[in-house]
């Protein structure tokens, strides 16, 4: 039983890779709370980076990225790697600490 097609409808066959850009942030951004209750429910794709931090999608539905539910330490991310074009945020323990976001 195969699970996923060789290639999807809407894909097609190049010689060309896609390549996305990935936000870097250090963990210290996030607080404890959030790290512990939210991101294991983030409703976009989150994946956990081993024990040092998690991998975002950065997600383009505001209706999803600006529920009152998202902290404002995500959703401060998620619009920081929007402007910048990136696809993904990669919050690392050691990450770096950005003046722009919050701690």
């Amino acid at each position: 039983m195969m699970l996923v097609t060789p290639i999807g409808p809407m894909q097609r066959r190049t010689n060309e890779m896609e390549i996305t850009r990935m936000q870097v942030l250090g963990t210290v951004h996030m607080s404890p709370r959030t790290a512990l209750h939210w991101i294991p429910r983030c409703p976009w794709a989150c994946f956990q980076k081993g024990d040092y931090g998690w991998f975002m999608y950065v997600c383009d539905d505001v209706g999803v990225t600006e529920a009152v539910d998202v902290p404002p330490e995500i959703r401060s991310a998620i619009h920081v790697a929007k402007r910048e074009g990136c696809g993904w945020i990669m919050w690392d323990s050691d990450g770096p600490v950005i003046d722009e976001q919050p701690e």
